[in-house]
């Protein structure tokens, strides 16, 4: 659940306003206009529209709850402090889900650079037998001290070539091949189409085998 926004001291001192319409029959973008205008207990009633979408939004493209929960908080927060800047005659909705789009595609970045994914298996997009296959691949092993500094050498090494890239190539590649995004996913959250990311992967995945320094 969101955390209330009650005790903000950025939140707009509240005043009275027409309350003619009931607030539930208000529109998203009457309400946000309210809410700009100082009645600061309507975005209550925003929250709990759209805590769910963006929620549903972000849990889709992202596995990861705490994350998840930490996004929706922001979003909230980036549209209270872009409040003075919204334009009425845009959807509410389309607004807040770019914010939140943009607030996730800064996620992918921040995790690219810092990912650590130990990989062991380099193959083509497409098997020998024709069925889609990832050109990356995890493994997890048991315990093997010559097979562990391998794979610790592996690591930092894998580590490294992606640092290299290009950002544009950096997160699509770490999207599909460390988040397991699909084309769709990818393009949705970049806001290219899916060709510019399967371009775009291809050429990821070029570079990532010439900057990889030891074999796989």
């Amino acid at each position: 659940m969101l955390r209330s926004y009650k005790a903000s001291p950025e939140l707009p001192a509240a005043r009275v306003t027409d309350t003619s319409t009931p607030v539930a029959d208000l529109t998203d973008e009457q309400l946000f206009q309210r809410y700009t205008d100082g009645d600061a207990d309507v975005f209550r009633v925003l929250v709990k529209r759209y805590e769910p979408r963006i929620q549903g939004f972000l849990r889709k493209r992202l596995n990861d709850e705490e994350r998840v929960e930490d996004l929706t908080q922001d979003t909230f927060l980036r549209i209270h402090r872009a409040r003075a800047s919204y334009d009425p005659s845009r959807k509410f909705s389309t607004w807040i889900h770019t914010i939140a789009n943009n607030l996730l595609k800064n996620e992918f970045r921040n995790r690219s650079r810092r990912r650590e994914t130990t990989f062991t298996d380099l193959r083509p997009e497409t098997s020998a037998s024709g069925s889609p296959s990832r050109p990356v691949e995890f493994e997890a092993r048991g315990v093997d001290p010559e097979r562990d500094a391998y794979r610790s050498e592996l690591r930092e090494a894998i580590a490294s070539a992606i640092g290299q890239m290009d950002e544009h190539h950096r997160v699509p590649f770490v999207m599909r091949e460390v988040e397991d995004l699909s084309y769709e996913e990818i393009a949705e959250a970049i806001g290219i189409p899916v060709g510019t990311v399967k371009s775009r992967l291809n050429r990821a995945r070029n570079a990532f085998r010439t900057l990889l320094p030891v074999p796989v």
